[in-house]
């Protein structure tokens, strides 16, 4: 098992992983999962620039310059791949409760990636789809810091009443990523309990 790290929004480093992943592959990887990210609260008005380039970077940038390579190595070699790039409900839908404009600016604009992925590439036998999950229970969420209240939110906002798990975004990533989803590009799928529909 080898483990490479790496910088996503940085051009060089991203490039050498990508390499260095293909020669150790014996060929360009043909399914990547761009999963790198931040979140973090802020209001608008105490939303620094620097605040707001950095969750771009990271969660924008990243997925865009680690796709791009991918995309450039399976092309060369004349192989066909799977792209899942990880958005969020926040893409969707704003929360003044816990207001992340920076995040939800970032997460919409990787549904945008990859729609825009799913059309450049598909010639060249490349899908491009986003998953999008909602409140899930890891060490990112916040909304179970106060139990009672955040379990009020999941009666109220999720008809499923419960956070998902990780198991649960894992298992629609592997689908997408697999033949079984050979004709699904371009979409956007919500793992979120139901909280969208509502």
């Amino acid at each position: 098992m080898h483990r490479l790290t790496g910088d996503v929004t940085s051009a060089e480093q991203v490039t050498c992983a990508v390499q260095r992943a293909g020669e150790l592959l014996g060929g360009p990887s043909d399914v990547l999962v761009n999963a790198a990210g931040v979140y973090r609260i802020r209001p608008l008005l105490e939303l620094a620039a620097d605040d707001w380039d950095e969750m771009l970077a990271i969660n924008l940038r990243g997925p865009f310059l680690v796709g791009q390579a991918v995309a450039a190595a399976l092309i060369e070699a004349g192989l066909p791949g799977a792209i899942v790039n990880i958005s969020s409900t926040a893409a969707f839908v704003a929360d003044a409760a816990e207001p992340t404009a920076h995040y939800n600016a970032s997460k919409a604009g990787v549904l945008a990636l990859t729609r825009q992925m799913a059309v450049e590439w598909a010639p060249d036998g490349i899908r491009a789809n986003a998953v999008c999950p909602g409140v899930i229970d890891t060490p990112m969420l916040r909304l179970m810091d106060e139990p009672a209240a955040g379990q009020a939110y999941l009666d109220a906002g999720v008809p499923l009443r419960r956070l998902g798990n990780a198991d649960e975004v894992a298992a629609v990533i592997v689908f997408l990523a697999s033949a079984d989803a050979s004709y699904l590009t371009g979409a956007a799928i919500p793992v979120d309990g139901g909280s969208t529909a509502i």
